[in-house]
């Protein structure tokens, strides 16, 4: 790879530390929330560093860009890389974007130094793969992969009412082209602690764990604080204690699982008041198959128990359902290979986070990289990766890119 190519690696770490700017506040990390005004500057940013490079630019209906690099064999089912832009709120600057700018990196190493392939390489940024504005999350990567329907998903709403296909209008991102790669690879940060724990510089990911979320509503009756007594409250927050209490004893009982309240809204949210309204989210994994239908079958039941211990009214809505996926042996074999070419300290393992890559692998061989992450923090301004560990994944991603796009379609 290294006679074929070389990476501008000083021209990526800029560019991760500009588009880290975008939506950027002193001591907050970023938040770019999907196809919100920060998101569609990033997009811009990113269109304009792919029209520098000659790529042909292509948006679907759901919003997902594609910069192509033809092949010798055109620009059909390209050998695709990249991850995606939007953040959660108060991100750090790598989750999503390394794997994005990676990709251009590497597309500017083959463009450069005017290598010519047998299939064409594209850098893809993939819509709402966070689904904190609108839910289900990976949401691009499920129209992409025809698990989603797209008037589905342009009809998903955020908490002001606003639909995500309005939104896309309105940044210019809704676009009408249809690319279906022909394989994927994605470069991301582990957001975990496995690999520095190991001291691993490279994590070759076997598979994702299943995710699954519901947004919940407990209703009981807002009253005095001082004035009811405690056997005549129907107290909502009390219920989601109670129901955290057992999300936890569960993801104890099932093996190899994670269960979390990530968002909790008291009402009406005054200290002298016993509240009346709590709304929610549930958030539970596994790697196990078995184990991923079990959570399934006794998160209802818990949400139901605990409402009617406190006397609750109930609302619930599944919000997402991610199977947990094994990607093909002869993927995670190439990128094994890869990495070996790089540092022979590697790490194979599954992934605790949901990424695009989890429905790619529905539509094409896909596989993924990891990168330590310190400290095994992630959605947080505290998200940090070593240069040289950053910079050693794009190196492994550029390898596997390369091969892949050297085989026969």
């Amino acid at each position: 790879m290294e006679e074929r190519i070389v990476l501008d690696e000083g021209r990526f770490l800029a560019d991760l530390e500009e588009l880290g700017g975008i939506g950027a506040a002193p001591g907050e990390g970023r938040t770019r929330l999907a196809l919100s005004d920060e998101d569609g500057e990033a997009r811009r940013w990113l269109v304009r560093r792919m029209e520098e490079l000659g790529l042909e630019i292509r948006v679907d209906g759901i919003g997902n860009l594609f910069g192509i690099l033809p092949g010798e064999e055109g620009t059909e089912a390209p050998v695709t890389a990249g991850s995606h832009l939007d953040t959660v709120i108060r991100a750090g600057a790598l989750d999503g974007a390394y794997g994005v700018l990676g990709a251009l990196a590497v597309l500017r190493g083959v463009r450069e130094s005017g290598t010519r392939l047998r299939r064409a390489l594209a850098v893809a940024a993939f819509t709402n793969e966070e689904g904190v504005r609108f839910q289900p999350d990976m949401m691009g990567s499920l129209v992409l992969s025809g698990r989603l329907p797209l008037e589905e998903a342009l009809a998903a709403r955020d908490r002001e009412g606003l639909r995500a296909g309005e939104e896309l209008e309105r940044l210019g991102f809704r676009g009408t082209d249809r690319v279906t790669p022909g394989a994927y690879l994605e470069l991301h940060i582990e957001q975990g602690p496995r690999l520095e724990d190991a001291g691993a510089r490279i994590g070759v990911v076997e598979g994702i764990q299943g995710i699954a979320w519901w947004g919940c509503t407990y209703r009981g009756q807002a009253n005095h604080a001082g004035t009811t007594p405690m056997d005549r409250r129907r107290d909502a927050f009390a219920g989601v204690a109670d129901l955290s209490r057992s999300l936890r004893e569960l993801a104890a009982r099932v093996p190899s699982s994670v269960a979390t309240l990530g968002r909790v809204e008291v009402r009406p949210g005054a200290i002298n008041v016993v509240p009346g309204r709590v709304d929610f989210t549930v958030d539970v994994r596994a790697e196990a198959p078995e184990s991923f239908g079990r959570l399934k079958e006794e998160v209802p039941r818990l949400l139901r128990e605990a409402a009617g211990r406190h006397a609750l009214e109930l609302e619930a809505e599944a919000l997402a359902d991610a199977p947990p996926v094994r990607f093909p042996r002869e993927m995670t074999d190439l990128v094994d290979s890869c990495a070996r070419g790089e540092t022979d300290r590697v790490l194979r393992l599954a992934s605790g986070a949901g990424h695009d890559a989890q429905f790619l692998h529905f539509l094409c061989p896909t596989a993924m990289i990891f990168v330590p992450s310190r400290g095994g923090l992630s959605h947080c301004p505290e998200e940090h990766t070593e240069a040289a560990d950053l910079l050693r994944g794009v190196r492994v991603l550029a390898r596997g890119l390369i091969a892949l796009a050297q085989r026969e379609a």
